[in-house]
């Protein structure tokens, strides 16, 4: 009788699972959500943990569990202890999965970018301050910046390429703006001149 493929796959996970490593995990969830282990958010979290390691052990209904993780740990502004607890806690059941650098690479970078957020405003709202062209610029590359921050975080999160396009289209628009102060104001203009760069479109694939 051939072996049910799932069952196979819970078998290895309950093989290799380890309730210490486990246990700590949710001691640092709750930590860094500042919450009680039984809340809802922790609960949450841990049963991503569990469906990355189902995952990662060939079960087939949890197939893309390890993104569904490293997003939610991205939005939950988890620490990096944390997620390399977590890095760690998963390769007990691939150790030489990519998928799990990827967890890990996806999850750290969203939350670096969702932490820098808040000074890119504060930069951004000093440099509006700033009554020159170099001040103007400065705020329409900034601005910018903060757009294409928010395109990359839906880019990790594997979000609809519409809204994507749309921060992207704001962030360019406001990198065009900049630029324009530098052709209009500066005493060398020819040095914000960028009309050689090709943007590719659909028929360059």
């Amino acid at each position: 009788m051939t072996q049910d493929p799932n069952a196979t796959a819970m078998q290895r996970y309950h093989d290799r699972f380890d309730n210490i490593r486990y246990t700590a995990i949710a001691e640092f969830v709750a930590s860094n959500l500042n919450a009680d282990r039984d809340e809802e958010r922790v609960v949450d979290l841990l049963v991503a943990v569990q469906n990355a390691a189902f995952e990662l052990c060939g079960h087939s209904l949890h197939m893309g569990a390890w993104h569904t993780l490293a997003v939610r740990c991205g939005q939950q502004f988890l620490s990096f202890h944390t997620v390399d607890s977590i890095h760690d806690f998963l390769r007990l059941f691939a150790p030489d999965d990519v998928r799990i650098d990827n967890f890990e690479s996806t999850a750290k970078a969203m939350l670096r970018a969702y932490s820098g957020l808040d000074d890119l405003k504060t930069a951004t709202a000093h440099a509006n301050g700033v009554h020159s062209w170099q001040g103007r610029m400065a705020y329409e590359l900034l601005t910018a910046v903060e757009y294409l921050t928010h395109a990359s975080i839906l880019l990790l999160a594997h979000e609809d390429d519409g809204y994507i396009r749309e921060k992207l289209h704001k962030g360019l628009n406001r990198i065009t703006s900049g630029v324009y102060e530098g052709i209009r104001h500066s005493s060398e203009p020819s040095r914000y001149n960028f009309k050689s760069i090709y943007f590719p479109n659909e028929r360059d694939r």
